[in-house]
């Protein structure tokens, strides 16, 4: 999912809802901090990222928290 495509997404909710996301076995609120562009290896066909590496290709992504 490209950015373009998150927002796009995130338009068709309504605007007042706050986003939460799983964080091991409860939930917890985002906050604009916990977001930060990070450089990963390119995705693989099955969608999974891998963290950096220096013998593979990377590219930068919009990396949100999670577990």
């Amino acid at each position: 999912m490209t950015v373009k495509e998150l927002i796009k997404l995130l338009q068709t909710y309504p605007s007042t809802l706050q986003v939460a996301y799983r964080l091991h076995s409860e939930q917890k609120i985002l906050e604009a901090h916990e977001i930060e562009l990070k450089n990963l290896c390119h995705y693989r066909p099955d969608g999974w990222v891998q963290d950096e590496r220096p013998d593979m290709p990377t590219q930068q992504y919009v990396l949100f928290p999670g577990n």
